[in-house]
């Protein structure tokens, strides 16, 4: 069907393939994916089992780097991944090394993923997000759409960032964000619940937020504090906002918070 499918990429069973696609050398795909019409599929692009590709995807170019000297480098997708129209996701910088998007995520139209992104798993990412070199997003966090993502910006598990919101530093798990400058407003409730967090989890979540967000007491003291809490979410908070490089992102409080 007009589509260029190279002798030494990998293809496994029933992998389905429409036209005008082209496939390099040393691509390897999983069983029972699906990709559209015009999708590029470079070198060094992994791709596993039952995923979905829509048209018009350039997956696996060489990134937008200047220290790129054409090394060996990898885009790596899991299994049961969405990606929707004209995406363009990078491989990465560094010899070896992988941008990474995981199992279960849903990545929607012009969501643009550069080199050495590492994507969780079950993450949603809305239409025309720009996501830099190096960022990491972790598990179940949803970004809405035409979101701009600064290089090296993590986002924590179960946040969400709202529409258009500007991101120059981290964002805590759990928490809801927006804005430009970027502002989180409270934890993620909604989100929260979908997951099946219990109320008295919510509570405890809410509680820490107060705390770290808590100007009254010196930023040292709010991490020793947290620190010594024994809630598994305050362990993944004190973890995230301990190995932060960029600083983490200001809160400006909903009243119902």
């Amino acid at each position: 069907m007009n589509s260029i499918i190279s002798e030494k990429a990998e293809i496994g069973e029933k992998v389905e393939i429409g036209p005008f696609c082209v496939i390099e050398d040393g691509v390897k795909i999983g069983n029972n994916t699906k990709i559209e019409s015009f999708v590029h599929i470079k070198k060094g692009t992994i791709i596993g089992e039952n995923c979905h590709i829509h048209s018009g995807c350039i997956l696996g170019d060489i990134p937008q780097d200047l220290g790129f000297k054409n090394e060996e480098s990898f885009l790596i997708i899991g299994n049961n991944v969405v990606i929707r129209e004209n995406c363009v996701f990078h491989r990465a910088t560094g010899e070896g090394n992988a941008t990474v998007i995981g199992d279960g995520c849903y990545l929607m139209a012009y969501v643009h993923v550069a080199h050495n992104v590492r994507i969780g798993n079950n993450v949603i990412i809305a239409n025309g997000t720009q996501i830099a070199g190096y960022v990491e997003v972790e598990d179940k966090a949803f970004i809405s759409g035409l979101v701009g993502i600064h290089q090296f910006v993590r986002i924590g598990r179960y946040a969400m960032i709202g529409v258009s919101t500007k991101l120059v530093r981290d964002v805590p798990p759990y928490s809801l964000c927006d804005g430009n400058p970027a502002r989180v407003y409270g934890i993620n409730v909604v989100g929260l619940k979908r997951n099946n967090f219990s109320p008295e989890k919510i509570r405890i979540i809410r509680s820490l937020f107060h705390l770290i967000y808590d100007k009254s007491i010196p930023f040292e003291e709010r991490l020793k504090l947290l620190r010594d809490k024994e809630e598994e979410e305050a362990k993944i908070l004190y973890e995230f906002i301990t190995n932060s490089k960029r600083g983490i992102t200001d809160a400006s409080w909903r009243s119902e918070e």
